[in-house]
């Protein structure tokens, strides 16, 4: 098991002692959760064919 977690500011992503992550969630950090990666829906209501200026 690590001793170290992901924690992301912005686009920032730092692997963080455990010990310390009192410190960066009080900053704003976040827990990245890698075992249950959120699942991308894609936008494909565009049609390029549709939206090129001839």
């Amino acid at each position: 098991m690590s001793k170290k977690t992901k924690m992301k500011c912005g686009a920032i992503v730092r692997e963080v002692p455990k010990g310390s992550m009192k410190w960066y969630i009080a900053a704003g950090w976040k827990i990245v959760d890698e075992k249950n990666p959120k699942e991308v829906k894609e936008n494909d209501e565009t049609n390029s064919k549709k939206t090129i200026a001839t």
